[in-house]
């Protein structure tokens, strides 16, 4: 029986470095026809799509994108679509992490933010369903947070911008399910990327393949929410289920963040 992801076209946004460049490999690991990679930074694209390509001949497509500029993202799926005529996955990755004290927010980051984290995402997603409607299947998969799913101190904007991508990509599933579409939004917490800017990455964190691993588990279950690790999925219950709980955590977390801030200039 053949694989979820064998014999696939994908797209995979962000796609030169971290989660995107994990997402891209595993599924040209597990048999994908074409991967196209897009991704803002030239040099990293370059490098990762010919390393990619000596392993995984003629199966992976660089397209130089900037996911804030809808005629690059429109540009990319169509390049993928029509590649082999079809259009099976989306991965809307690209992103960007914020984690900052409100009085060094300004407004031109809310709307970096925004314009990154979820127009992108709007973006992918809103190109790639008159496709996938037209052909009667595909699967979108957006890249949420869990700072989308519950409150966390001194993340405001970040968790804006994924909260909205974590309902928009829900609402979809329930509206399109029917037409043979499938959505999936997953939220990690913290994974060993670049989006700690060159910090050392909190202790909790998880590798991209550990993280990868987990989200393609679940993707071929088609599961519409995927939280990870276990430890978030235990913290969204704990949110859901004990807010007064969850309220005591969250205001010990910011009372740490506030003390790190005050002494080390960053939030761990």
């Amino acid at each position: 029986m053949e694989g979820y992801f064998e014999n696939k076209v994908s797209v995979v946004t962000g796609a030169a470095s971290g989660l995107g460049l994990g997402i891209s490999e595993h599924l040209l690991s597990k048999g994908a026809r074409a991967v196209f990679m897009g991704d803002l930074k030239e040099e990293n694209l370059n490098r990762e799509s010919e390393r990619l390509n000596e392993q995984f001949p003629g199966r992976v497509h660089p397209v130089l994108t900037d996911v804030t500029k809808l005629e690059q993202v429109q540009r990319l799926i169509e390049a993928a679509s029509s590649f082999d005529g079809h259009l099976d996955f989306v991965f809307n990755n690209a992103g960007m992490g914020m984690t900052l004290p409100t009085e060094q927010i300004t407004f031109d980051i809310w709307r970096f933010i925004v314009d990154l984290n979820l127009m992108g995402v709007v973006y992918g997603t809103y190109t790639a369903i008159p496709i996938m409607r037209k052909q009667g299947y595909g699967h979108i998969v957006n890249t949420g947070s869990v700072a989308g799913l519950f409150p966390i101190p001194y993340q405001a904007v970040y968790a804006a911008s994924k909260g909205a991508v974590i309902r928009m990509t829900e609402s979809l599933q329930y509206e399109l399910e029917a037409e043979g579409l499938n959505f999936s939004v997953f939220c990690p917490a913290n994974v060993k990327t670049a989006i700690f800017n060159g910090l050392t990455p909190p202790p909790d964190s998880i590798t991209v393949d550990e993280a990868v691993e987990y989200v393609f588990q679940e993707l071929e279950k088609k599961n519409l929410l995927i939280i990870l690790p276990e430890s978030s999925r235990q913290f969204d219950a704990l949110f859901r289920q004990d807010r007064n709980e969850f309220d005591r955590v969250a205001r010990q977390i910011a009372a740490e963040r506030r003390e790190n801030y005050r002494t080390r200039g960053t939030y761990y």
